[in-house]
């Protein structure tokens, strides 16, 4: 693993997102290699057309507000590690995250993804779709996929 010198994080804001995190830093300090974080910032009820169904919008409050929240916890877990001394470089993108994640792979010239291995049920497939599957294809990095806690 000598040749790992450029870890990115993947974030989504989504709880799995804060271990992935943690193990990045943990990596990034074994194999002292450079740390990222890429939080990307997607509604992913525009996508699916939720806004047409007006009785479903507490669903999309529901999800921005804990998207809002856990990234703040993971901006404090940022601000905690680099009180240590540790540097950890943050990108803040718009828009689709396999796209988002495939170009910030390539122009920050990434050796190692870490990605949350959020489930993928029905309503999970709804809303995020089968982006894991997709960037596993794409990706030209090895990737580290970080499974939650088993419910």
């Amino acid at each position: 693993m000598e040749d790992v010198r450029r870890i990115l994080v993947v974030s989504r804001s989504t709880e799995e997102c804060k271990k992935a995190f943690h193990y990045g830093v943990y990596l990034a300090r074994a194999l002292s290699a450079e740390l990222s974080i890429l939080h990307i910032e997607y509604d992913p009820f525009d996508k699916i057309g939720f806004h047409y169904l007006a009785g479903l919008a507490i669903f999309r409050d529901e999800f921005q507000a804990r998207v809002k929240e856990i990234r703040e916890e993971i901006d404090n877990l940022v601000r905690q590690e680099r009180a240590t001394g540790m540097t950890i470089r943050e990108i803040v993108q718009e828009g689709e995250p396999v796209e988002q994640t495939i170009e910030a792979v390539q122009r920050l010239k990434i050796d190692l993804a870490l990605i949350a291995a959020h489930p993928e049920g029905r309503i999970e497939r709804v809303v995020y779709g089968r982006s894991n599957h997709e960037l596993m294809r794409r990706l030209p990095c090895s990737i580290f996929f970080v499974k939650g806690e088993p419910a």
